[in-house]
Formats: C-alpha cells, sequence, structure tokens
C-alpha cells in the first residue's frame, strides 16, 4: 500500500482551455522559439496546478512553467481551498518548498482532483502508463 493520496472534486469543472489562459501555452511556445523549435504547443488530456509561495505554476507533460501572476489562477487557488473547505491546499508555504497537492484538470472534460505533490507530478510527466511498479502496483506475483 502507498502513502498516496488522490481526493476527487466532483463539484469543480475547469474549462477545457485553462492551460491557455492562463498563458502556459503562450510560455511554453515561447521557450520552444528560443530553442529554435516553430510549434504550436497543444497541452496533454491532464494539465497541474500548483503555487511556491505565491508564484502560480503549471505543468502537463515534460514541460514545467512558472507563470506570472494572474488573478484566474489566484482564484484557482481560493476555489480549492472553499471545494475542500480549508482542509487541502495547492499553494506551498514558501518559493523553495513544494506544496502537498497538486490540482490536475482532465482537459477533457473538465473534471479535477487533488493528487498528493510526488505522485501527481510523476503522472503528468510519464511518458507511457506504468504496467507494475511499487508504487501503483498490487503484491507481486
Amino acid at each position: 500500500m502507498t502513502d498516496q493520496r488522490l481526493i476527487d472534486l466532483p463539484g469543480l469543472r475547469l474549462p477545457h482551455d485553462l492551460a491557455r489562459r492562463a498563458k502556459f501555452v503562450a510560455e511554453v511556445e515561447r521557450v520552444a522559439r528560443r530553442l529554435g523549435l516553430n510549434c504550436d504547443y497543444e497541452p496533454p488530456r491532464f494539465v497541474g496546478y500548483y503555487f511556491l509561495g505565491t508564484q502560480p505554476v503549471v505543468a502537463a507533460g515534460r514541460w514545467t512553467v512558472t507563470v506570472g501572476e494572474t488573478e484566474l489562477l489566484d482564484q484557482l487557488q481560493v476555489i480549492v481551498q472553499r471545494v475542500t473547505e480549508g482542509r487541502f491546499a495547492i499553494a506551498s508555504e514558501g518559493p523553495a518548498e513544494k506544496p502537498e497537492f497538486m490540482l490536475i484538470h482532465d482537459r477533457y472534460d473538465g473534471s479535477c482532483w487533488l493528487w498528493d505533490f510526488t505522485h501527481g507530478h510523476a503522472f503528468l510527466s510519464a511518458e507511457e502508463p506504468a504496467a507494475e511498479s511499487d508504487d501503483f502496483a498490487g503484491e507481486p506475483e
């Protein structure tokens, strides 16, 4: 058994284009251009949101980007606090610390859940599903 915590937020639905509205897509494309790549970035199905102190961070696939503070993402932090009645937060105490949880957003249907930071980040950056591992599989046969 693992220590990971996955908390469903059935009453929270976010727009499919939140990553674009939060300027995540623009920042990824800016960095890609600086690397000499000309592309139109489309985020994957799952996108994660959290805060390092007051700085919003968006993660999807291999990209983790600190985005500028926006009212939109500040509202997201308040919404998570309200929906969880203050029991869970997606912000760390300071910029050098990781938060306990991150908000995972399914862009296909808008659903959201909280996942402990370590497992949530591993999920978002995985390129292939894990068939078996100590963290996610049952007892070895």
